[in-house]
């Protein structure tokens, strides 16, 4: 007997993108081989894509999926942004290869729609205006990112052959003419984590600013507590 296929469906489509994303890179990402990684011919998948440009919207929602939308919970709201901010960094370091795919495209989706308006309404919640609280998500998605891609960067040039995570060719810098530079040395894991949450202390710092005394305290039940990103 045959085994039974599993019927297509959209969804099956874009985890199988994803998987192919994650494991070979976006350049792998074509009609032909998913069609192949999934066992039908390529003109097959137009009945759940319209095209290349969807798909990869498609494999971007994915990611998003694995981020549950943001729900009013307890403590603190700076202790809330910071622990899911750091959530958001998770999901991304664990799909490196999609990392330029979600930088590169507005969340315009409805997949990743969902997700953005739930932040805002969060952020209002703490007691921002809609326009502020559009720049301040902005600025933790940017720093978020930005902050990934360059591990991410940093990692896939050491795992080809080049210098460590952070690092610098021996010899590139001269000591005596920048010594605190060629002091820092290569960054470590430890070093990106500790980086991330600098930055992030400087982000909750501004909306305290921004808050000023109408800042809430911890009963306040707008929150960041199921965000993840």
């Amino acid at each position: 007997m045959s085994e039974r296929r599993t019927p297509l469906s959209r969804d099956r489509v874009l985890r199988a993108a994803l998987d192919l994303v994650d494991g070979e890179g976006v350049e792998a990402l074509t009609m032909r081989r998913l069609g192949r990684e999934l066992g039908v011919e390529a003109m097959s998948l137009y009945g759940y894509v319209e095209n290349k440009h969807d798909l990869i919207e498609g494999v971007v929602e994915q990611v998003f999926r694995e981020m549950p939308l943001i729900g009013p919970g307890p403590g603190l709201w700076q202790d809330r942004i910071r622990r899911h901010a750091a959530t958001y960094r998770a999901v991304l370091l664990a799909h490196p290869n999609v990392v330029r795919l979600v930088g590169g495209r507005p969340l315009v989706t409805e997949g990743t729609a969902r997700f953005v308006e739930s932040a805002l309404a969060e952020l209002c919640g703490v007691g921002l205006d809609l326009a502020t609280a559009d720049r301040v998500l902005g600025v933790v998605a940017a720093f978020t990112l930005g902050q990934v891609a360059e591990q991410v960067g940093d990692s896939a040039r050491a795992a080809a052959g080049g210098p460590p995570p952070g690092g610098r060719d021996d010899g590139a810098i001269d000591a005596a003419r920048f010594p605190r530079l060629a002091a820092i040395g290569a960054m470590k894991p430890a070093d990106y984590d500790r980086q991330f949450d600098l930055g992030m202390d400087f982000i909750v710092g501004g909306m305290e600013r921004l808050l000023g005394e109408h800042s809430p305290g911890p009963a306040d039940p707008s929150g960041w507590d199921r965000i993840v990103g």
